[in-house]
């Protein structure tokens, strides 16, 4: 329900926004830039918070990356200064998602792998694989039960 109410209100409020604002093609542009840069915030936020970069694309985020790049040469060719402001703060929070997923997802050394550990005084012979018991029962030693 929650989510419902979140984007009933979006909606709502993109509406309101493009009715209201259509006189003002300038301001309804700066609105429409600190939003879409805002969105990404948001994301970084929670990328940063739970540590988890599993759901995203790489490709989409390297496109996107790639897109707003162009998209701020663009502003800065034109001499457009909200064009250029907007795409390029999006690029570098673009970037930073992009190197925060490369850095999760980065290979860990496996903890469960064995280690050597040295022992002064102490002889290993690493064909052994397991160790034998060092008490053996007597009746298993009469019998000649010992396995190998």
């Amino acid at each position: 329900m929650k989510n419902l109410l979140i984007v009933a209100a979006t909606i709502a409020l993109a509406l309101l926004s493009i009715i209201f604002l259509s006189p003002w093609p300038v301001w309804l542009g700066t609105l429409a830039a600190w939003v879409t840069t805002g969105s990404f915030c948001l994301q970084v936020m929670h990328i940063v918070k739970n540590k988890d970069t599993s759901g995203l694309s790489l490709g989409m985020w390297a496109a996107l990356f790639f897109g707003v790049s162009c998209w701020t040469w663009y502003g800065h060719r034109m001499h457009d200064v909200p064009v250029m402001a907007a795409n390029g703060i999006t690029a570098l929070l673009a970037l930073t998602v992009i190197l925060l997923k490369l850095w999760h997802e980065r290979p860990m050394p496996n903890p469960n792998r064995r280690r050597l550990v040295r022992m002064p005084g102490v002889i290993l012979n690493p064909r052994i694989r397991r160790l034998r018991p060092l008490k053996v029962a007597r009746s298993e030693r009469k019998k000649g039960q010992l396995t190998k």
